[in-house]
C-alpha cells in the first residue's frame, strides 16, 4: 500500500471503524517504532481485544523461518498498543518449539497435545529413494504409472538455479507424455522461484491454479497461501531443510481427501546435507566480530549535556552533590545523570566493519533490546546525515541560526563549508546533534525542513528561501539507556556469542536429525517407488515424523564433531595437506585483504558476505565451494592456524 492508502486505513481505525486490521510483522514493528506512519499509542486507539499472530513458530529462538521483525512484535503490541490477550496459531511447530512460544506469548498453559500436526493425513503416501542421478530419477518416477496419471505436481528445489535447469529437463523429457485426461497438456514445467519479477511469479501461479501447468519447479517460496484442493503430487529434489519445512510442503498436496503422492529424493552422497549446513554457517559469527558490535553500539560515554531552549527537549536531571558516575548512582558533583544517548548506526558501514549482512546485525540488536536488562531499544530505521545548502553563503547560514538552534549548534562545532558561486553548506550527523542537544529526532527534523520556507512579509504566505536540506545514509536508531562498564560490555559479548552458537548448534543437529530420518525409511533407488507407494515405509516415516513434532525438548545434541565426521563429510586428515595449501594459495593471491577464519572458510564452502560477495569470489573456482565436504569449523580452525603463521 502506499502512504496515502495507508494513512486512510489509520483514519478508519481512529474512528473505530475498523473490526479486524491485519499487518505484516514488519509493518507492525515499524508502525509501533516510529515508522512513516505510525499507530498511534493504546490510550488513543479503540480497545483491541486481542492480536492473533499466524505463524506464530517464527516467535521461537530455534524458528528456522527468521526473520527479526518478529521477535519483537510481541514487544510493540504490548508496549505500545496495550495488547494483553495473544493469540498464536501455527500448523508446525514441535512442542519444543510450541512451549518456547508460549513462553514469549506469557501463556502459562502450555499447547495440548491435539495443537501439534501429530499425524499426516492418511490420503498422503509418502516416499524416498536415493539416486546417482536424481534429477534423471524424477523424470524417470514421473513417467512410471504410480505418477504419470498426476496432472498436478510441485517440485521443491534448494536452488534458485536448480529450479531452472530441473524445469527444462522436464520440458523436454516429458512433453510426449499423454496428461492423464489424454492428450498432452497445455504446459509441461514451468520454474518458480523468488528472483523471478512479480509478473512472472504471478503467471506460473495463476496457470497452474487453472490446470494449465502440470509440474511447478519451486523454492519454497511457492506454496504459501497456495489453496489448490487437488495437488496430486509433492516432490523434493534434495533433503528439505526441517521436518517442519517437510510437513509444510507435503500438506499441499491432497487437501480434497483423494490420494496424493510425496516422494524425497536424497543426495547418496549427503551432498544435499552440505548446501543445507552451508546456510546454517552463513548467519553464524565469531566472538572478534560480536565484540565489534558491542563496541560500536556502546562506545564510551562522555555525558555532559547543556539543556538547550527549544521544543523537544528530553529532561535533565541534576543530582545532588555526593553523586554518580555516568549511567550509575556516582556522578561528580553538580553533573547532569546520564539519561541514556540515541545514536545512528549507518547500516552500509555496519555489514562493511562487521561482514555481516543487515538482518543478522538486526537479529544481535533484537537480542539485546529483548535481553531482561533492556541494554538498549530499537528504533525506528533513519536517515542519519543531514546536508544543509545555503545558497547565500555563511551570511545566510548565520541568519538562520538565530532562529533555529540546531544550526546554531552544527556552526558552533564545524565552519560552513565553500561550495563555490557564493554558496556554502555544512554537513553533519542528524542523530548525533539531537543526542547532543537533548532533543528528540522528530522535532529537530522539523525544524531544520521548516529552513527552506519563510513567510511572506507582504502576502503572508510561504515562500521558498532558496535553502536546501538533503537527508541519507540509511541508519539503525538506537536508545541506549545508559553508559556500561568494561565488565558489563564483557557480559553482552559473551551473551551474545552464545546466544548465537547455540542456534547454530540446534540448527546442525536438527539438520543431522532430518537426515538421519529419511535415510532410515530410503530405497536404494527409486525403482520400487514407480508402480505403487509402499505403505510400510510410508507409515514408518509418519511415525518418526509424529515422535519429533511430540517431543518437548530438542537440546543442541549431535552438534558436528570435528574429530567424527557427519554424514556428507569427508575426514579432515584426508584433506588437512591441501587445504592448507589452497589457504596459503589465496592468502598469497589476495595479499590486500583482511581475512578472519571465519572468512576464508566461507569462501571455501561458498558463502557470500558483505566484504566477500559471491559476485566477486565467486569466479574463482579454485577457492569458491571447493571443500564444502569439509567441517566448516575444521576449515576455520585451519585458516585462523595459517593467519597466525603468517603474522595477520
Amino acid at each position: 500500500m502506499n502512504r496515502k492508502q495507508r494513512e486512510g486505513v489509520l483514519r478508519k481505525v481512529l474512528a473505530a471503524q475498523v473490526h479486524v486490521l491485519m499487518l505484516s510483522p514488519e509493518a507492525l514493528v515499524e508502525a509501533g517504532t516510529g515508522g512513516p506512519v505510525c499507530l498511534p499509542p493504546a490510550s488513543q486507539l479503540p480497545p483491541v481485544a486481542f492480536a492473533c499472530i499466524d505463524e506464530v513458530h517464527c516467535l521461537s529462538q530455534w524458528s528456522h523461518n527468521f526473520r527479526p521483525c518478529y521477535l519483537r512484535v510481541c514487544k510493540v503490541l504490548r508496549e505500545h498498543m496495550g495488547v494483553h490477550c495473544f493469540l498464536g496459531l501455527t500448523a508446525t511447530a514441535p512442542r519444543s518449539t510450541a512451549l518456547d512460544v508460549a513462553r514469549h506469548l506469557g501463556v502459562t498453559e502450555g499447547p495440548s497435545p491435539s495443537g501439534l500436526p501429530a499425524t499426516i493425513p492418511t490420503n498422503l503416501h509418502l516416499s524416498v529413494s536415493m539416486d546417482r542421478d536424481p534429477e534423471q530419477a524424477l523424470v524417470t518416477l514421473l513417467q512410471g504409472e504410480r505418477f504419470r496419471s498426476l496432472d498436478s505436481a510441485i517440485v521443491y528445489c534448494n536452488r534458485r538455479e536448480d529450479t531452472e535447469r530441473v524445469a527444462a529437463l522436464l520440458r523436454t523429457c516429458l512433453h510426449k507424455t499423454p496428461g492423464p485426461r489424454g492428450g498432452v497438456p497445455e504446459a509441461v514445467a514451468e520454474a518458480y522461484h523468488a528472483g523471478m519479477c512479480a509478473q512472472e511469479r504471478r503467471r506460473v501461479q495463476q496457470a497452474f491454479m487453472r490446470g494449465r501447468l502440470r509440474v511447478v519447479v519451486a523454492t519454497v517460496a511457492f506454496g504459501m497461501g497456495l489453496d489448490r484442493p487437488d495437488v496430486r503430487a509433492v516432490l523434493h529434489l534434495g533433503l528439505p531443510p526441517s521436518f517442519e519445512s517437510y510437513v509444510q510442503a507435503i500438506g499441499r498436496a491432497g487437501r480434497d481427501g483423494q490420494p496424493a503422492h510425496c516422494h524425497l529424493f536424497l543426495q547418496p552422497q549427503g551432498e544435499d546435507l552440505q548446501e543445507l549446513r552451508r546456510h546454517v554457517h552463513a548467519h553464524t559469527v565469531d566472538f572478534l566480530t560480536v565484540k565489534r558490535l558491542v563496541q560500536t553500539v556502546f562506545p564510551p560515554c562522555s555525558c555532559a549535556h547543556p539543556s538547550p531552549e527549544g521544543g523537544g527537549k528530553r529532561e535533565q536531571v541534576t543530582l545532588p552533590p555526593e553523586t554518580r558516575q555516568c549511567g550509575s548512582q556516582d556522578t561528580p558533583s553538580g553533573s547532569s545523570a546520564c539519561l541514556g544517548h540515541t545514536r545512528a548506526l549507518p547500516v552500509q558501514p555496519m555489514e562493511q566493519t562487521l561482514d555481516m549482512p543487515q538482518e543478522a546485525i538486526e537479529t544481535l540488536l533484537c537480542y539485546l533490546e529483548l535481553h531482561p536488562q533492556r541494554w538498549l531499544e530499537l528504533l525506528a530505521p533513519t536517515y542519519a546525515h543531514c546536508r544543509l545548502h545555503s545558497p547565500r553563503g555563511p551570511a545566510q547560514l548565520s541568519a538562520l541560526a538565530l532562529r533555529c538552534p540546531p544550526v546554531a549548534v552544527c556552526l558552533a562545532q564545524q565552519p560552513p563549508e565553500d561550495t563555490g558561486g557564493g554558496s556554502s553548506s555544512v554537513e553533519f550527523n542528524v542523530v548525533e546533534l539531537a543526542d547532543s542537544m537533548g532533543w528528540e529526532l522528530a522535532p529537530l527534523r522539523r525544524a531544520l525542513c521548516q529552513l527552506q520556507w519563510d513567510q511572506n512579509p507582504r502576502s503572508g504566505m510561504p515562500q521558498g528561501t532558496g535553502v536546501l536540506v538533503e537527508f541519507g545514509e540509511l541508519a539503525f536508531h538506537v536508545h541506549c539507556p545508559r553508559n556500561l562498564t568494561a565488565e558489563e560490555k564483557d557480559q553482552l559479548c559473551e551473551f551474545l556469542h552464545g546466544r548465537v552458537q547455540a542456534r547454530e548448534q540446534e540448527a546442525l543437529a536438527r539438520l543431522r536429525r532430518t537426515f538421519q530420518a529419511f535415510h532410515s525409511v530410503a530405497y536404494p533407488s527409486c525403482g520400487p517407488c514407480l508402480e505403487r507407494p509402499n505403505e510400510e515405509r510410508s507409515v514408518q516415516l509418519k511415525t518418526l515424523l509424529r515422535c519429533y513434532f511430540e517431543e518437548e525438548t530438542l537440546g543442541p545434541q549431535g552438534m558436528e564433531d570435528e574429530e567424527g565426521p557427519e554424514p556428507g563429510q569427508a575426514r579432515l586428515q584426508d584433506w588437512e595437506d591441501q587445504i592448507r595449501r589452497d589457504i596459503r594459495q589465496l592468502l598469497s593471491l589476495r595479499p590486500e585483504e583482511k581475512f578472519s577464519g571465519r572468512a576464508v572458510a566461507r569462501i571455501f564452502h561458498g558463502i557470500g558476505s558483505p566484504c566477500y560477495p559471491a559476485q566477486v569470489f565467486g569466479r574463482d573456482r579454485r577457492f569458491w565451494r571447493r571443500y564444502l565436504h569439509v567441517s566448516f569449523h575444521a576449515l576455520m580452525r585451519l585458516a585462523t592456524e595459517e593467519l597466525l603463521l603468517r603474522g595477520h
